[in-house]
């Protein structure tokens, strides 16, 4: 029984796939429903045949041709077709799988809304021109262009697209709408010629005209009430003054009574629109069915065969040629002789594998193809095809004629896989025989794997293995976040980095790190958090590797400046300067500090070791006096004060030392203050943790302006 709820109800099953969520629309002869696939989540819409009709054969035919339809036509303007099922619930019914298309019919946005906006009209109408000549190109006529089987995802023109190929019914507008009978549509749309029964691509650029026209006016025509007076207006030549512009000119076009007098093709229309260039001649005519023609040696030069009507009618009369060469009562009709090429198609070179491939490279404004097609037909259809997809874009073309093709809808095959690479910004797309691979490179991985799902899922639509391998593309990187993130990881003071132009790096660019560090395993970090933050980038490292308790000794003192002293090393058991080379085991640093004649005040000179031992200079227990002057010795202008001696003179009061394990980065302090910076001597001896101890409630003093502070690495090596 057929409720007002629909044949199903919200939570039912339906072939332990489907979950019905709700019904979303019904017409004169079906009903389309929400569901959910419950394996992977993703929502559908499911078109099925009221009860009524659910046993009716010639609508079930409809429903099948539906099927077929858009098993063939892959195209984003056109709603995607998954599977046609059968059902043994309430009854028994076929149903069929489709996309689910969030947004309003045209037809809603005119009750609600009213005329529309002649630059969104025109939008609406580049995209059902881009559906239809996919469609077209597969001798596919949708016979029922309205405004209700136009949808608009989100409200947005741009993204508009065809719905229900071969199933009819009405809308709210009570247009009367036919199945049977040799015509199907609707008699407000309907070209002339559709009322005759007679369809082709231009029958649908006509409907699609009328519906352009209606959508800017707001509200449906007006074309009488019985069939001779829709006939007599369909006769009349449609007045389009009230649209202006472009879309004025469009409709006109579109709606002229004579099917010769409009465009001739979809693609015609939209090369018109702007998309892309004449490359190829109009086509004024749909190629016929696959049905194979009936070639007979009775019937002179030419005649014309009738195919059969499809099920439920309304598909028109498909006409074919018959060309026969009727040369002296000879039975020619198998095709030999002269008269070969007037009734078969050109044969070409066979190759194998049958191989196409497409490429566009990152920033280039063209697209190259090179590759076998069919035959020239097949060939310009299939490039008018990608140029309207692909519009912006110059196609250079490089194909041979070849037989071997693997099946009869190669070059549509081609065009549909490679439509799904467009959202990249660089890509190839090569098919071999029945297998279509893709490479490219995309900005993010949310939308390497749209293109991945989709490119997937329209392998299987159409039938053919794919390979997919796409890369994310490394967008530039400021420097100023990853230096504020380094400054959180830093262990013994700023750490910089630097690359690129210095303010951002490019997809290319490597960076350096540069600074201090505590302990080599810091490395490790770095490599770690920078990967995450940077991922892709090389990285340099200009790393000097300190120990702890020097870093901690980095912390306290105040900011390195150009006071006037300076730290001099040399040798206590032989002459050279030391200059930056590090000091060998048993050797004798010695230690001089150098300072301008005129300052004075408390001198503390002490040196922190590797392992976390603090060594006091001066003053300590036998060198108590440490004032500035008396202590040192002028030289060149300057005063000297040497702070660690030669072996050879050194003793309990002038120190002295010969580097031994453990080995490392070591470090002399100097600081002069005007006041002194202990209450009591410290003792020549302690841990780096009790000076820091000492020296916390003295921070004022190390960072009073008058006070002068100097520290210079020693290091040590076996």
């Amino acid at each position: 029984m057929n409720t007002p709820e629909g044949i199903l109800r919200a939570g039912e099953l339906l072939n332990n796939t489907y979950v019905i969520e709700k019904l979303i629309g019904s017409g004169g002869t079906g009903e389309v429903y929400l569901a959910k696939n419950i394996v992977s989540g993703r929502k559908f819409a499911i078109k099925i045949l009221k009860q009524e009709f659910s046993q009716n054969e010639a609508f079930i035919n409809l429903m099948r041709r539906e099927a077929d339809v858009l098993h063939n036509v892959i195209d984003d303007a056109v709603v995607r077709y998954n599977e046609l099922l059968k059902s043994e619930m309430h009854g028994g019914f076929v149903f069929l799988v489709m996309e689910f298309i969030e947004g309003p019919q045209l037809a809603e946005i005119m009750q609600s809304s009213g005329p529309m906006d002649p630059n969104a009209l025109l939008q609406v109408a580049r995209r059902m021109g881009q559906g239809l000549a996919a469609a077209h190109a597969q001798n596919a006529f949708h016979r029922d262009i309205s405004p209700d089987n136009i949808i608009l995802p989100s409200g947005d023109p741009t993204k508009a697209k065809l719905i229900d190929f071969g199933i009819a019914r009405d809308i709210s507008e009570n247009a009367q709408t036919v199945v049977g009978g040799g015509f199907a549509g609707k008699y407000q749309y309907a070209s002339p010629e559709q009322l005759n029964g007679d369809v082709d691509a231009r029958s649908d650029l006509y409907s699609l005209g009328v519906t352009l026209l209606n959508a800017f006016r707001g509200k449906s025509s007006q074309i009488g009430s019985s069939l001779m007076e829709i006939v007599q207006v369909k006769a009349q030549r449609v007045d389009t003054r009230d649209v202006p512009g472009q879309l004025g000119e469009l409709i006109s076009r579109l709606v002229e009574p004579r099917p010769e007098d409009r465009f001739q093709s979809a693609a015609e229309m939209v090369r018109w629109l702007g998309g892309a260039p004449m490359a190829t001649a109009p086509i004024s005519a749909p190629s016929p069915p696959s049905e194979p023609a009936m070639i007979t040696p009775s019937k002179p030069a030419t005649s014309f065969q009738a195919l059969p009507e499809e099920p439920g009618g309304g598909l028109g009369k498909f006409m074919v040629l018959l060309l026969i060469a009727a040369l002296g009562g000879g039975g020619w009709f198998f095709g030999f002789g002269p008269g070969k090429e007037m009734v078969f198609p050109a044969k070409y070179e066979a190759e194998s594998p049958y191989t196409i491939r497409a490429r566009h490279d990152d920033g280039a404004n063209f697209i190259t193809i090179a590759g076998f097609v069919r035959g020239p037909e097949a060939g310009a259809e299939m490039l008018a095809q990608l140029q309207l997809t692909y519009s912006e874009f110059t196609i250079n073309p490089s194909l041979e004629n070849a037989s071997g093709e693997p099946n009869d809808r190669w070059e549509q095959i081609f065009v549909s896989m490679v439509k799904e690479a467009k959202p990249l910004n660089s890509w190839k797309v090569e098919m071999i025989d029945e297998v279509v691979s893709l490479s490219g490179e995309a900005q993010s991985e949310a939308a390497a794997e749209a293109v991945r799902t989709a490119f997937e899922a329209t392998g299987k639509l159409v039938d053919v293995d794919t390979s997919i391998s796409i890369t994310v593309a490394i967008p530039p990187l400021p420097l100023g976040p990853l230096n504020d993130l380094m400054a959180t990881y830093q262990t013994c003071g700023p750490l910089r980095i630097t690359g690129g132009d210095g303010t951002v790096l490019g997809p290319n660019d490597r960076m350096t790190v540069s600074g201090i560090i505590a302990r080599e395993s810091d490395v490790e970090v770095f490599d770690h958090v920078l990967n995450e933050a940077a991922s892709g980038r090389g990285i340099d490292y200009n790393l000097g590797v300190l120990s702890e308790p020097i870093c901690e000794m980095e912390a306290i003192l105040p900011a390195p400046q150009d006071n006037g002293m300076e730290l001099h090393y040399s040798y206590g058991v032989r002459e050279g300067e030391v200059g930056n080379q590090p000091f060998h085991a048993g050797e004798n640093p010695v230690i001089d500090l150098l300072m301008p004649s005129e300052v004075n005040g408390f001198l503390y000179a002490f040196y922190v070791g590797a392992e976390g031992k603090v060594y006091h200079f001066i003053p300590h227990l036998s060198r108590q006096t440490h004032t500035v002057p008396p202590i040192g010795e002028a030289v060149d202008g300057k005063q000297s004060v040497r702070l660690a001696y030669p072996i050879a003179v050194a003793s309990t009061e002038d120190l002295g030392f010969t580097v031994a394990a453990p080995f490392g980065t070591n470090m002399l302090v100097v600081i002069l203050t005007k006041r002194p910076l202990f209450d009591s001597l410290r003792p020549r001896e302690e841990s780096i943790a009790a000076l820091q101890e000492a020296l916390a409630p003295q921070a004022n003093l190390l960072n009073d302006p008058e006070t002068m502070v100097i520290s210079r690495y020693l290091v040590t090596e076996p």
